[in-house]
């Protein structure tokens, strides 16, 4: 059997603002569409014309579809803003029935504006509709209500990685990122008495210079009818090269995904066997614990199962911790978007909405706040996922913090092994360096090239294997330490 590797490409359209847990933050099923061509209602602006106060406006409005959308263009001012692709729709919700809701917060220049939403279906029939909407500072006064009491909200992105309200890093600039809402619309915010520019989303960015210690940062939101929040944290710089980390206090977490006997898909020979062996190698001769692994296989390894293993570990994880996650399952690329999914057992035929975008993979790591995290998949990445790197294999590379990738494949279909069989040629590879390796401790640098050279000699396949591009890593390697 031959499971199909694929080439991960980042591609990220328009701004997004607060995701909630589990759901997409631009965009919502709703309603019935009834028409062959795409209809669009606006729920703000319900008339052509609108005069406001506030630069800072919502744009939302239903687009309705008998056929599936492919896309759907917001434009202000002649000026795209967003694009949503065939990608982010949802699939069939009724029998011929598909509908989007978009919203989205924008800026509009004082005075006049355009605003124009362009949907289009398969069949590549275009419906528009426009919203002629003036903004007027003075009409402000006539925005405040006495009855609002609710204050903004301020949601810091960076606080997720963060342990009782501190957060450490290890830079001399942090560059700190998050959203504010408010119904009435936000006035002002400052973050460290600094006045801060929201952009169209509702988001801040906002570089702060530390010191060495704990900086105290204070964000303060004021909305329209002079209601106040404000939220208070540390950022803790401590030393850049990693003397804080102490291999003694670390915790190596292990999550483990392998299916054969898939719904939809092609079974696989040895895909559960291999990640069962490399859990077996880890547990019993390397400082892995029981009670820190997450194993799915087969039924278990559903999309909202892996999602929800992968995530809850932002949380658990510490700075001192390491992370290993081994997928082993058919992978899918999708070249009309240049996209590439890891595939659950409940993985549909012809559905990527079911399978698990690697983007999204990605994003969860880069929020992990661990030492070292080490992704290593049974399916393919191409080169493109990973950063260029010369680095040797020094003792210290474990103080640097780092994002590593294996992959057992670039864009080609690597093998799984034969019936009988009890794992992959990768996966042998693998467990093999871990079982012959006579160090006491070994850089994952080290098992990569092993890995690398032992399957690409003997089979019609090339590993890939080097840092992760954009998700932290600091030049350090995850280092496995074998038990007494």
């Amino acid at each position: 059997m031959k499971k199909f590797s694929f080439i991960l490409l980042l591609l990220v359209v328009g701004t997004q603002g607060f995701a909630q847990k589990g759901k997409k933050n631009h965009l919502t099923i709703l309603g019935v569409g009834v028409v062959d061509k795409p209809s669009i209602e606006w729920v703000s602006y319900l008339t052509d014309s609108a005069v406001v106060g506030l630069n800072i406006q919502t744009v939302s409005c239903l687009v309705h579809s008998r056929l599936p959308l492919t896309k759907i263009e917001l434009r202000i001012n002649g000026i795209t803003s967003d694009v949503y692709q065939s990608g982010d729709f949802s699939s069939e919700i009724a029998p011929n029935t598909y509908a989007q809701k978009i919203e989205r917060t924008v800026t509009l220049r004082t005075g006049y504006n355009t605003i124009l939403v362009k949907a289009e279906n398969v069949k590549g029939i275009v419906q528009e509709s426009v919203r002629k909407v003036v903004v007027d500072p003075n009409q402000i006064a006539t925005l405040r209500n006495k009855d609002d009491k609710t204050p903004p909200m301020i949601y810091v992105s960076n606080l997720a990685n963060s342990r009782n309200d501190v957060l450490q890093v290890f830079e001399g600039v942090v560059k700190l990122t998050g959203t504010v809402f408010d119904e009435s619309g936000v006035q002002q915010l400052t973050i460290n008495n600094i006045n801060t520019p929201l952009k169209e989303n509702g988001s801040f960015v906002i570089n702060l210079p530390l010191n060495m210690g704990e900086t105290p940062i204070t964000i303060e939101a004021k909305d329209v009818n002079q209601n106040y929040a404000s939220q208070k944290f540390i950022i803790e710089r401590k030393n850049a090269d990693g003397t804080d980390y102490k291999v003694e206090d670390a915790r190596n977490f292990l999550i483990v995904i392998g299916i054969n006997d898939y719904q939809s898909w092609p079974q696989l020979y040895n895909a559960v066997s291999d990640v069962k062996g490399v859990n077996t190698v880890l547990t019993s001769e390397y400082l892995f614990e029981p009670e820190n692994v997450t194993l799915l296989l087969d039924g278990e390894a559903t999309r909202s199962n892996i999602y929800e293993a992968l995530r809850t570990h932002i949380e658990k994880i510490t700075p001192q911790d390491n992370l290993l996650i081994y997928y082993s399952g058919h992978g899918y690329f999708d070249k009309l978007l240049s996209e590439g999914y890891w595939v659950p057992v409940d993985g549909a035929k012809n559905d990527v909405s079911s399978y698990i975008p690697n983007a999204q993979i990605l994003k969860i790591i880069e929020n992990i706040n661990s030492q070292h995290t080490f992704l290593v998949a049974d399916a393919c990445f191409s080169g493109s996922l990973f950063a260029s790197s010369s680095r040797g294999y020094a003792e210290q590379v474990e103080r640097y913090k780092s994002r590593w990738g294996l992959a057992s494949g670039r864009l080609e279909e690597v093998s799984d092994g034969n019936a009988g069989s009890t794992n992959s040629p990768f996966t042998q590879s693998f467990i093999e360096f871990l079982k012959t390796n006579p160090e006491q401790k070994v850089a994952v640098s080290d098992l990569v090239q092993f890995v690398k050279k032992r399957v690409s000699e003997a089979n019609q396949q090339t590993p890939v294997g080097n840092p992760l591009k954009g998700v932290g890593d600091e030049g350090g390697e995850f280092v496995f330490y074998k038990r007494q």
